[in-house]
């Protein structure tokens, strides 16, 4: 196809002028004289639903922005609590923990303190019953039964003399006068 071609085929597509000087009917709406105002206005409107639709995208733009970070505050809020709460659990369990080890640091050191207390006590007992018969002893006189040999007292050997020593171990009784070796 060549460009005469071209031009003679869009030349067949135009519509034809009547004899008289008037195009032909299948576009005579344009020559109206209502037809310049109508486009306008349409146009105003098209342009107006534009301006219209363009704004309300940029709402609800702004909108979607706001709900994500919405979103992401709760997000992390909920994150916030989820640790609070995680750390108050711990902090109860380690509570817990020191309790039942402390109670039963408390249960062993009463143990310890009762042993303690019934060693003590059989000690005192001990004592006494020392004490008695240290008494006994200091007031017994005379000769074993079971012994051919004077009572003796080997803690005051080499201080108290030996007339002092028989004469406690027959009977007499040891003064602060006794003479000493």
């Amino acid at each position: 196809m060549t460009f005469d071609d071209f031009k003679t085929k869009t030349m067949k597509d135009q519509p034809e002028e009547k004899s008289d000087g008037k195009k032909a009917q299948g576009l005579g709406f344009l020559s109206s004289p209502w037809w310049y105002p109508a486009a306008v206005t349409l146009g105003v409107l098209c342009l107006g639903s534009l301006v219209t639709i363009v704004m309300l995208g940029m709402r609800v733009s702004q909108v979607s922005d706001l709900l994500k970070q919405q979103q992401a505050n709760l997000t992390h809020q909920e994150n916030i609590l989820e640790g609070q709460s995680l750390a108050r659990q711990q902090a109860e369990e380690s509570s817990k923990e020191s309790q039942r080890e402390l109670k039963e640091m408390i249960e062993t050191l009463a143990r310890k303190l009762d042993e303690k207390s019934k060693e003590l006590m059989e000690l005192h007992h001990q004592n006494l019953n020392l004490q008695e018969a240290l008494k006994r002893a200091a007031n017994f006189s005379g000769l074993h039964p079971a012994s051919n040999f004077p009572f003796q007292f080997p803690i005051l050997d080499r201080i108290v003399s030996k007339e002092t020593q028989l004469h406690m171990a027959l009977g007499g009784r040891f003064s602060s006068g006794a003479p000493l070796v």
